[in-house]
């Protein structure tokens, strides 16, 4: 799902999550599947989260080429690292129990 109107959604996700829920994946992670994630979900979401913050912090033209996919403008009131909440954001937004239409 590397399609650059996922990543597009991914990043508006990952916008309002901060926006509405701060810097963690509790919000975002409520707001796509109706409920609280598992304490192993949890777990592996904040370790990638973590990964990415390193990642996009040490790299952060990484970080803006990733939020300057779409047609639509990033919002410049966050940090390019932020951009760490879109790559877990397309992450839960991938989860099948979020993607299936059953």
């Amino acid at each position: 799902m590397n399609d650059v109107t996922y990543v597009e959604a991914a990043r508006a996700f990952a916008e309002r999550a901060l926006h509405e829920g701060g810097k963690s994946i509790g919000f975002a992670f409520r707001a796509a599947t109706a409920r609280k994630a598992t304490p192993a979900e949890h777990k592996l979401l904040s370790a990638s989260l973590e990964h990415y913050r390193s990642r996009y912090a040490a790299a952060p033209d990484e970080a803006l080429a990733l939020l300057s996919e779409g047609e639509s403008k990033r919002d410049e009131s966050l940090d390019v690292t932020d951009a760490a909440l879109t790559a877990v954001a397309s992450l839960i937004l991938n989860m099948d129990e979020v993607a299936t239409e059953e």
